[in-house]
């Protein structure tokens, strides 16, 4: 009877252990779920705002933008094509030197239409 006892106690023992760990594991799996899930929440945001920034460029299939309908009206695009590209081209030279800020907006609004046709 004691032999069996002592088997008995060491028995719950073990399973007792392997409670604690399990517990243990449970705990870490639900802290990085919390991670996963301020991640995923992070990422969609990001691609929300990736979705905006690339909704000014064109789409070959219809030659609209794709944050806008199919029926939307298409005086709004060349607004957007005219208004970004002298944008990017002020931004860009800024940082560096003067001079070459003064030439590049010139050559961008001189073939602009030009090159958004053949792009």
């Amino acid at each position: 009877i004691s032999a069996a006892s002592r088997e008995q106690s060491a028995g719950v023992a073990q399973v007792g252990e392997a409670v604690t760990q399990m517990d243990q594991v449970t705990q870490q799996n639900a802290a990085l779920v919390e991670q996963m899930a301020a991640a995923a929440g992070s990422l969609n945001s990001q691609a929300r705002e990736l979705v905006q920034a690339v909704a000014v460029f064109q789409l070959a299939q219809g030659g609209r933008p794709a944050s806008h309908p199919a029926g939307a009206g298409q005086a709004r695009p060349p607004a957007h094509r005219t208004a970004a590209p002298a944008a990017v081209a002020t931004a860009k030279p800024a940082p560096g030197k003067a001079p070459a800020a003064a030439s590049r907006p010139a050559l961008a609004t001189a073939g602009q239409d030009d090159d958004w046709d053949s792009f």
